[in-house]
Formats: structure tokens, sequence, C-alpha cells
């Protein structure tokens, strides 16, 4: 291929993937993590102290690269002005520096910029490194890989650590590759000086030394010049993040002797603590603090472009490369040193840090795979060699179609890039499910709200998300709910009217007060999404519900209090049902809400209100909500001796299809039919002593065929006016000969067993229920 099209190609895919870092500069709020890391970095430009690091818990490069234009800004607090700076307060000063500044897309392009720059550097590292192994054609597949992906799309343009361990790191190994193939003393030192620069950037950069080191090994220099230039680069990486920290020299807590570059280890302490605490993480339905080991490998299988997945599966088909001998020679070798040297540098460190990875407790997004990225398009440059080594597909059977593929899905996302899933999750609108925090939602999408409630006329909205921000400086008024510090008061279960806007990660339990803080919205539609990541909801008045009954199977995850104060009632009458045998209507009439176990099925025409469920994704409990009193099939009003009136009856076949039929007899039954009667009671007063409900069916003789009686409502709980609905299941015998069947209801006391008598008639104690009737 002629430079002069190399060249045109290159400026193409670098100029787009300028503009779509500028795009997604433009198009988004500054993100949760952003605001720390601006703050630091300027805090330590401004002051050179550096106090605020080990509560960062990030070593300051990238920090204080993204940071340098600020100092051009002189609307910027002193950071030692502010309240909160002597006792080394992050939140504070990222407020007062940050959150509060009243330009904020000036205040983000001035700090994306630099990051935007080492993401060009970034892809410059990734193609010349595939065209040092591929060739021209192979440098420009990588580089179309890394310019059209939206991961680094979203990320290249972000003020974080993650670009730039991932530069450094990936130069770092480059040029320890390189030194492996062609030994020279250059190489080694800027392995180091990048190793150095990586370990400023983000202490995950310490999977960098081992990869390194077992490349050393691999050096085709004898042992004693393996052994200086390993000593010397790391000797050099060491002086590059000392220099870093200012050639920083001081004691810290527990060593008795000043060290150099003592906040890197403070910040190293730090890390461990967050590490031992854990942190709030949501993975495929599921909620932790501790994470999984397979979160990376799900996050990758999701959020990872599938033609790149799919052209680096293809790199890894045919036969061994071939290599030149000493006297100029090709040949195939499958001597392993000489495999080793072409293939180690792509595989030893992604290998090394996916497998300390999975071992994190810190399962916080996509993000922490960013530096094994780069290896993926390198290797997948080797598709263009493919057809050299045996394979007989033609390159442009796979390079043109996959490339489209990914243009497409990339094109098809922006300037949404921080939101892109892959088609294993449903594309960006199913990703919601699977995963959230960075990986979707990072507080990026105010920008859009404005925007939104102009359009629509919207002057107010609830504001739910775990972003610090202060929505207002983007013209944004809203009234903040949790896990805000700021949040006004909150009815989870039964939110006031409004349009509210909730970023994925708290509706999916994360950071919030609880995992069901926003089931309730969990529950239905949006009204919209914005950038896939903030679902909008308008709530409409209905009426507050006037009671509740709490099935006993579930009163262990769900108090009366718990549901008062959910509900926002604190006067709420609730009460325990047992709602495997009995349904209940209580004064002072509808509507009124059920709290119903996991697998409990509802009365017919209860509403599914509020489904809740457990931290590991299991169903906790299920609010529904009654709006009118069930009412029976059949109504039929007898009075009895005692607190109770009967009104009527229904009968069902599971699951509770009513028969409708003109007459209330079983025809027929066969074996094992289910069969439920229900029967209606209205409360007159509140009895003293324990009682049942009868249901018994009868054979064509009036002889009991089964029973099946029972009482859910304790009496204790009972009110005049209470509507009681109990339920009478009936296993049909297999032997029971065919005619016509009959329903009797009735009650009686259970201490003595006496039934009550209909009134007027006493000689009658149950009542009969056929069309007689």
């Amino acid at each position: 291929m002629r430079n002069s099209k190399v060249l045109l190609l290159v400026s193409l895919l670098t100029g787009a993937l300028f503009a779509q870092l500028s795009a997604h500069t433009r198009s988004s709020s500054i993100t949760f993590d952003e605001g720390p890391h601006i703050a630091a970095g300027y805090a330590y430009l401004r002051t050179g102290d550096l106090r605020l690091q080990p509560v960062h818990i990030h070593p300051p490069l990238a920090n204080v690269l993204a940071a340098a234009p600020l100092l051009l800004q002189p609307d910027l607090p002193d950071p030692r002005r502010i309240d909160g700076w002597e006792i080394a307060s992050l939140s504070a000063v990222t407020d007062a520096v940050v959150w509060q500044y009243p330009h904020p897309a000036r205040l983000a392009l001035a700090t994306r910029l630099p990051i935007i720059g080492m993401t060009l550097l970034l892809a410059a590292v990734v193609g010349r490194w595939a065209a040092d192994l591929w060739g021209p054609r192979g440098g420009l597949l990588a580089l179309a890989l890394l310019a059209l992906d939206p991961n680094i799309v979203a990320h290249g343009s972000l003020v974080t650590t993650d670009m730039a361990v991932t530069l450094w790191g990936t130069a770092a190994l480059f040029l320890a590759a390189r030194a492996l193939r062609r030994p020279r003393r250059g190489y080694a030192v800027g392995a180091g000086v990048a190793l150095g620069l990586a370990l400023a950037s983000k202490v995950s950069a310490l999977s960098l030394i081992p990869a390194l080191l077992a490349l050393a090994l691999l050096a085709p220099v004898p042992l004693r010049q393996r052994l200086a230039a390993t000593l010397g680069g790391l000797a050099l990486a060491a002086l590059t993040l000392w220099a870093v920290y200012g050639f920083e020299v001081r004691s810290v807590p527990g060593i008795p002797f000043p060290l150099p570059a003592a906040t890197h280890l403070e910040i190293y302490r730090s890390l461990q603590s967050h590490y031992r605490l854990g942190h709030p993480a949501f993975l495929l339905g599921q909620n932790r603090d501790h994470g999984w080991w397979y979160y990376f490998p799900v996050a990758f299988a999701l959020k990872t472009p599938l033609p790149t997945v799919l052209l680096a599966l293809a790199a890894l088909v045919g036969k061994p490369s071939p290599h030149k001998s000493p006297n100029g020679q090709t040949f195939v070798s499958f001597v392993p040193f000489v495999v080793l040297r072409r293939w180690a540098p792509l595989t030893v460190f992604p290998l090394v840090y996916l497998a300390s990875a999975s071992f994190s407790t810190v399962n916080i997004g996509y993000r922490h795979l960013l530096p094994v990225l780069p290896f993926l398009y390198i290797l997948a440059g080797r598709v263009v060699r493919n057809t050299e080594y045996g394979v007989r597909i033609p390159y442009s059977v796979l390079r043109i179609p996959l490339l489209l593929w990914l243009a497409l899905g990339t094109l098809g996302v922006a300037p949404n890039y921080l939101a892109f899933f892959n088609e294993l999750a449903g594309g960006p609108a199913g990703g919601y499910r699977y995963l959230v925090d960075s990986n979707l939602d990072w507080g990026q999408n105010l920008w859009q709200l404005r925007d939104w409630m102009r359009q629509n006329g919207v002057e107010r909205v609830y504001y739910a998300h775990y972003s610090p921000a202060r929505p207002e400086v983007y013209g944004v008024p809203v009234d903040f709910l949790p896990p805000d510090w700021r949040a006004v008061p909150f009815t989870p279960l039964d939110p006031a009217p409004g349009v509210y806007a909730i970023g994925a990660t708290v509706l999916q339990g994360v950071y919030t007060p609880d995992v069901n803080t926003y089931a309730w919205f969990r529950a239905r539609p949006p009204l919209a999404r914005l950038g896939y990541a903030l679902f909008l909801y308008r709530v409409k008045p209905r009426p507050a519900p006037r009671w509740a009954a709490l099935c006993t199977d579930a009163a262990t995850a769900l108090s009366p209090d718990a549901l008062r104060a959910g509900l926002g009632r604190p006067d709420l009458r609730a009460v325990y049902v047992d709602c495997s045998q009995t349904w209940v209507s209580l004064t002072p009439g509808p509507p009124g809400v059920l709290a119903l176990p996991p697998e409990t099925d509802p009365p017919p025409g209860a509403a599914l209100d509020v489904p809740a469920r457990r931290p590991n994704g299991r169903p906790l409990y299920t609010l529904y909500r009654l709006e009118t009193a069930p009412a029976p099939e059949h109504p039929l009003t007898v009075a009895l001796d005692g607190p109770l009136e009967f009104v009527g009856y229904s009968v069902f076949r599971n699951p509770y299809s009513v028969v409708r039929s003109p007459y209330s007899v079983v025809r027929s039954p066969t074996p094992d039919a289910g069969v439920e009667l229900w029967t209606f009671w209205r409360v007159k007063e509140r009895p003293t002593r324990l009682l049942s409900l009868m249901g018994h069916l009868l054979g064509p003789d009036g002889a009991p065929v089964a029973a099946a009686d029972g009482m859910g409502f304790p009496p204790e709980f009972w009110e005049p006016g209470d509507l009681i609905v109990q339920r009478h299941r009936f296993s049909v015998p297999a032997d029971i000969p065919l005619g016509e069947y009959t329903f009797a209801t009735g009650a009686y006391w259970l201490d003595t067993m006496e039934r009550w008598r209909v009134e007027g008639e006493p000689t009658r104690d149950q009542i009969m229920l056929t069309t007689d009737d």
C-alpha cells in the first residue's frame, strides 16, 4: 500500500476519532468521577499540596494534566480558602471548584482536551504497533477498530484516570516489544519512563510490572544485559513516579523513617481499605458490595463491539507467523522463544490484568477493561495476514462487512457513547438490565434533561441520581431525591405527583438507601429515556391508600411501620392476614394495598404496584393496589347469630376462572380438579373468641365429601364494616361418583365447635349455596 494512501486513511480515521471525541465532550455534562479528578488536580497545581490525593485514592498525573488549563481560569477559587481544605475534604473542594462553577461547558471543554490528546496519542501507538507486526493494512485495521469503538470515544473524552493508564501502559509494552525484536537502550529507557507515567496515573498499573518482567526474560541478549536493562527501567519508572509527586519525601503513619513519594503509599493504603469495604455494584439484576468474579467477563461480553471480537477471533485462525532467519530466509517456526517474542507482548499483560481483575471486590465498570482493549485491536490487525498463513478467506470478506457493522453501531448510539451495549444486551436500550454506573449512567445527561424540559414545558422535576452535581448550573430546576443529601421528603411506595428524572443506577438500587427505593418506578414504563440512561416518568395524582393488609409470609420483609413510612401515611390502618386463605377489604374502604409474598397470586382486580426484590435479585414481596372492594359473583345476604354477616359467594376453578353458570353446583367433577369456594363476610363487631368459617362440599346424598374450613384474618384486627373473603380450596377425590354436588358454608366457635345459627331459624346452622338460595 502506497505511503500517501496510508497517510490519507490515517488522517481520515484520526479525524473521525477527534470529531467523535469533540461531540461527546460538548454533549455530556460533567460526570460523577470527573468532579473529584478535576478538583484534586487543580488543587495540586494551584497549591503544590497533595493532601487530597489519599482521599481521592488516585495518583495525580491524569488529574494534573486535565486540570492544567484551569490555571488560565481567573474566576476559580483558591482551594486553600475553601471551607474543608484544612481537613482535606475532597467533596467540599469539588463542590466549590467544579459543581458550583457557573460555566460547566467551559470547564468541561478545558479539562477534557488533555484527555482527548492522550486518546489520539493512544491511537497512534496502537496503529504503529499493529503496523510493525502486520504491515500497513494491519495498522490501519487496528486504528479503525479503536477510532470506531464507542467505549474509547466515551472514556477518551472524560476526565478520568482510565485513558491515561491505558496510554502509558500500552506505550510501555510497545517499547518493550520493540526491544525484544531490536534490543536498544532507547527502548528500555522509554519503557521505564512510560511505566512510571502509568504508575503515576492509576494504581492498577502495578499489573504492568510482572508483564514487563516476563518480557525481559525473553529478550535476546545476555543475562547481565537483561538484568541491567530491567533494573534500569524500574529505576527510571520509580524516578518518574517520584517526579510526579514533586520529589516528595516525608514520613507516613506506621513507618518510622521518611519515604520518597509517601503520598503514593498512602493512596495504596486507602485503596486497600476501599477494597475491604467494597463498593456498591449491579450485575444481571443483582446488587452486591464486594463484586462477582465474573463481573468483567460479563461486562466484556456485553459492551465490547461484536465486530471487534469477531475480527480478533478470526486473527487467531491460521498457521504460525513466518519469521526471518539470521541469513534472511523466511520460515515458519514452532520454536518457543521465537513465537513468544512476538506474542508475549500482546498476551502476557492482558492475561495478568484480567486475572487480577477477577479478584477485585470493586466492580465499577467496563472502563477498568480499557487497558486491555489496545491489544484486542492489535491482535485483530493480524486478519490482514491470514491469507498468507493458509486461510482461504479473503481479507475483504471480513474487513468490509464487520467494519461497516462497527461504524453503524457507533453512529447509532452517538452522541450517547457511554451507553453503548452490543447486540447481546439488546443494544443500548437493554443495557440497564445488566450493568449500570459508569457503564451507562454517570450523570452525563443534564444538558439533555434541560433541552427536554424546555421542549415539553416542564418547569421542575424530581431528580434522583448519585452524582453530587448541581443541575441548576445547567439550567435544570430540580427537587433532589435519595440518595442525594439534599433530598426532599420522598415516599417510595406512593410517589407524589410530578415529573421524575431517575438515573438508571439508582433505579436499579445502587447507592440508594435500599435496593427497592425506586421499585415503584421499575414496575412502570418510562415516559422517555434521555441518552438511554436517564428515565423520565410522569406520576399522576391518585387517591392515597386508606388501609393495608400484610400477608404473614411477607411481614418479615415489610413491617407495618416500614409500609406506613413508604406510603407516607403514619396513621394508615395496617393488619396482618394469612393470604394463603383469606383476602380482606377494610374500612374505611378502598383504595387499599396488599403486601404479598413471592409467587402468591393476587385477588382478581388487584393491580401490580411495587415488585420488591432482594439484593440477590430474587423476589422479596409485591405490593398490589385494590381500587374497589372484591364483590361476590353470587350476592346473598344471610344474618347469623355471631359477629359476621354472610353477604355472598363465588366459585372458581383454578386459577381464578369464575364459574358463571346460573347454578352453583359442581357437575361430574374430574379427578384432582381444583375448585375454590370464596365466601364473603361483613364484620358487625369484633369478637372475643376465635372462630372458623366453614367450607364443605356435599355429595348428592347431602353427606360431606370434602371440607376446607379456616380463618386467616385474626379477630384482634377486625373493625365493623370490614369485608372478609375466605378462600375454601377443595381437592376432589379421585373416586368420587358422578352426580350433583353442593357447597355449604357457615361459622363456628373454635373453643366449643358450636355452629352459629341463622337468625330467625334456630335449627339452621349452615348456608346451602344452591340456586334455591
